[in-house]
C-alpha cells in the first residue's frame, strides 16, 4: 500500500483534501485520521477495493483554534493555525503512516508568499490597540517597520519572518507611544501603512478569523443599544399564567463608521466568521454575532454596517456592559 496524493503543504481546509491509498491487496483497510494534540479524529473503511480516493476536509472544519496574544510587538510563529495531520492505513497484516502534513484554516489557495488580509492596507489604530498581519512565507523574509514620529523624525528597524509557514507580526501601537504613522513593509505587495489615533470612547473593537486564515480586527466606533431579550415559558392553571421556565440573553448593536467598499466587503466576513472575539479591558472573549440582524445602509460609495453581538454562552452578560 501507499499514498499516492496527498494535499500539499499549507493547503486550506475550507477546499477538498483529496488523499489517495492505492495498490491495497487486503479485502479491509481502515484509514485513521490523527490531528497533532487532539488524537484520532476519524476513521474510513473500505472494503475490497485496489485503490480509494477521500476527502479529509470535513474531518478538520472547527479545528482551528486561534490565540490571540498580547504581549509586545514581534514576527512569531502561528502554532495555533496550523494544522498538522497524518494518515495510517491499517490492514490485517500491514501498517504505513504518512509524515506530518500541515493545512491551514482558510476557504482559498494562496501564492507562496503572501501577506494574508481582507482588510485594506491603510488602517487606523489607536494608541491603546493592536493589530496583526498574518504571513505565508516559502523563504525568510525581512520586515521593515518604518516609525514616524511626531516630531517629524523617521526610524526604523527590520525584523525576520524566518521560513517557511504561516508567521505573524504583531503590532502594539503602546510600544512606539510617539508614533504618528508606522508602515510594515515586507515586499512589493505587502506594505500596510497604519496612522496612529487617539482611543476612541466607547469603541468596541472586535477580532474575527477571515477567510484567508487570518486574524482581522477593526473597532466599530458606537454602540447604538443594549438590548435585553428574555424567553419565558407558562403554565396556566387556578392561579392564572406561572413562569415555568425564564431566560434572557443580552444583544449588544454595533453601528461602523462610513466605509469604503473594500473595508465594507473585509466587514461583511463578520457575518459568516467561524470565531469572533470582543476586546474588554485586556481579554479578548468569544461572542456570537446574529447575522440575522445586521444591516448594510450604503451612502453613495461608502456604507455602514449595523452589527448585533451576543455572548457566546446561554446566561452569560456581554463583557463590557
Amino acid at each position: 500500500m501507499t499514498f499516492s496524493q496527498l494535499p500539499p503543504a499549507y493547503a486550506p481546509i475550507g477546499q477538498p483534501l483529496l488523499c489517495t491509498l492505492t495498490a491495497i491487496t487486503a479485502p479491509v483497510v481502515e484509514v485513521q485520521i490523527h490531528l497533532s494534540s487532539h488524537g484520532m479524529i476519524g476513521l474510513k473503511r473500505f472494503v475490497n477495493q485496489s485503490s480509494v480516493t477521500f476527502d479529509l476536509s470535513p474531518y478538520l472544519a472547527h479545528r482551528a483554534t486561534f490565540r490571540i496574544p498580547l504581549e509586545e510587538s514581534r514576527v512569531e510563529v502561528c502554532s495555533d493555525r496550523q494544522l498538522m495531520v497524518t494518515l495510517v492505513a491499517v490492514t490485517d497484516d500491514e501498517q504505513i503512516e504518512t509524515a506530518p502534513f500541515i493545512l491551514r484554516p482558510a476557504r482559498d489557495e494562496e501564492s507562496p508568499t503572501s501577506l494574508l488580509t481582507t482588510l485594506p492596507t491603510e488602517r487606523l489604530l489607536a494608541r491603546n490597540e493592536m493589530d496583526e498581519l498574518t504571513f505565508l512565507t516559502r523563504n525568510p523574509q525581512p520586515l521593515q517597520i518604518v516609525v514616524t514620529h511626531r516630531d517629524g523624525s523617521v526610524t526604523s528597524q527590520t525584523q525576520v519572518v524566518p521560513g517557511s509557514g504561516l508567521f505573524r507580526f504583531r503590532l502594539v501601537a503602546a510600544d512606539y507611544p510617539d508614533a504618528e504613522q508606522i508602515l510594515i513593509d515586507g515586499s512589493p505587495t505587502a506594505l500596510v501603512r497604519y496612522t496612529l489615533c487617539s482611543p476612541l470612547e466607547g469603541g468596541v473593537r472586535l477580532a474575527w478569523h477571515s477567510s484567508r486564515g487570518s486574524l482581522e480586527q477593526y473597532t466599530f466606533p458606537v454602540v447604538k443599544r443594549i438590548e435585553q431579550q428574555v424567553s419565558k415559558k407558562y403554565a396556566y392553571g387556578a392561579d392564572g399564567y406561572q413562569t415555568t421556565h425564564c431566560e434572557s440573553e443580552e444583544r449588544m448593536v454595533l453601528l461602523s463608521a462610513l466605509e469604503s467598499e473594500e473595508m465594507m466587503h473585509a466587514l461583511k466576513e463578520l457575518l459568516t466568521a467561524e470565531q469572533v472575539w470582543m476586546l474588554h479591558e485586556g481579554a479578548y472573549e468569544a461572542v456570537d454575532v446574529l447575522s440575522e440582524s445586521s444591516k448594510i445602509n450604503g451612502e453613495g460609495h461608502f456604507s455602514t454596517l449595523t452589527l448585533t453581538l451576543r455572548s457566546k454562552f446561554k446566561n452569560k452578560p456581554l463583557c463590557n456592559s
